[in-house]
């Protein structure tokens, strides 16, 4: 290829990239705001918020979840521009996984055997498969929006991705309403749903951002 026929596709390809960024910066105002008139809406807070706020698992619940939408959603930045390298946003993705383990382990060592099962199963399992999909769906619709700015090397793992970034958004409110807050409970449950919208992102991107 000729240097200035390489330059030319340069240029080409920049107000591309930059148009995507811009576009998915406003896809995740547009998310947040989407996801938070659903939940205090419809949902809201849980009556005890202001004692749960107190207490460092309620708290770290937060912690799992923003790592996940922020990870989620630098990754997702990067995968809709053909050829910007992905492995070290593919490797922060396992960050908030990380946490929720370490969260679980400790709490294995603190409490006693005989209470794992059920603060692991919890009280609001089919709300946490619920909620957490369908305060996904406006986040994830914003996402693949804009991708479609852009050009994914691999559309269905863009999509994927996506679903990732539209799941931390929509954990983090409905972890303002869970009362179940055994990291137990969210290393179970929460990876559950959240997978549920991975695979819609999937399915949806794979046709949504072909060219």
């Amino acid at each position: 290829m000729k240097t200035d026929h390489l330059i030319e596709l340069i240029v080409q390809d920049a107000p591309v990239r930059f148009k995507l960024s811009h576009m998915l910066q406003q896809a995740t105002i547009a998310a947040i705001l989407i996801a938070a008139i659903a939940f205090f809406s419809a949902i809201g807070l849980r009556p005890d918020i202001d004692s749960a706020m107190q207490t460092a698992r309620f708290l770290f619940k937060f912690v799992i979840t923003i790592a996940l939408a922020a990870t989620g959603n630098v990754a997702m930045f990067r995968i809709g521009k053909p050829g910007v390298p992905l492995r070290l946003s593919a490797w922060s993705l396992l960050i908030p996984l990380a946490l929720a383990i370490a969260a679980a382990i400790v709490e294995l060592l603190v409490m006693p055997p005989e209470t794992w099962g059920a603060r692991m199963v919890g009280h609001n399992s089919r709300l946490c498969l619920t909620i957490i999909p369908l305060l996904s769906m406006g986040p994830l619709a914003c996402f693949l929006l804009a991708l479609r700015h852009g050009a994914p090397a691999r559309p269905g793992l863009a999509g994927a991705v996506a679903g990732l970034a539209s799941a931390g958004i929509a954990a983090t409110f409905y972890a303002a309403n869970c009362n179940d807050d055994s990291p137990l409970f969210v290393l179970l449950w929460y990876p559950i749903a959240i997978s549920t919208v991975v695979a819609t992102g999937a399915l949806v991107g794979r046709s949504l951002l072909r060219w």
